[in-house]
């Protein structure tokens, strides 16, 4: 009987040793376990055409000379703004969305957008934020417009994060 009563006793010591050790080990995985954030663009905006509207019968002969100027600037401490100045587009568009694709430290950006026949290219301001970058990380940006490379660039973002980037053609 005494046998029983021992071999009882350390079951469920046993098992309660087994409990407490599985919840411990749950507790501190959780803990150490870091959220990914993956960036996300939370603001957007494009504007319509710019001054300088070039015509097809220039364009046969020349080159779009343009200067987009794009600044990388940190807004509200914890996001990222990408502005540009110029990028050339057809007259005739008339949406532009982002679509973004986050990997790791590898963002890109690609400015959707229907390219309808149209006798003229023009310049249009984009303003976007990117939102849920970690502080202290560089990421590789690259911005296309639809399936073709625009413009590409390093940062590592921070609070006081300041750039500015001339694109001419």
């Amino acid at each position: 009987m005494k046998m029983k009563k021992t071999f009882q006793f350390f079951k469920t010591g046993l098992i309660s040793l087994i409990v407490l050790f599985t919840i411990g080990f749950l507790a501190i995985e959780g803990c150490n376990k870091k959220e990914t954030q993956v960036p996300k663009v939370t603001d957007f905006f494009y504007s319509g055409c710019n001054d300088v509207v070039l015509h097809a019968d220039y364009l046969r002969d020349n080159d779009y000379p343009y200067t987009d100027t794009i600044y990388v600037t940190t807004v509200e401490g914890t996001k990222l703004k990408i502005s540009t100045t110029n990028t050339p587009f057809s007259c005739g568009t008339d949406t532009v969305r982002p679509e973004i694709n986050a990997q790791g430290q590898s963002v890109i950006i690609a400015l959707r957008y229907e390219d309808p026949w149209s006798d003229c290219i023009c310049g249009r301001h984009i303003d976007l934020t990117l939102d849920e970058l970690t502080i202290g990380q560089t990421y590789a940006v690259t911005l296309k417009k639809n399936d073709d490379d625009y413009f590409q660039f390093e940062v590592t973002f921070g609070t006081d994060t300041n750039l500015m980037f001339v694109v001419e053609n």
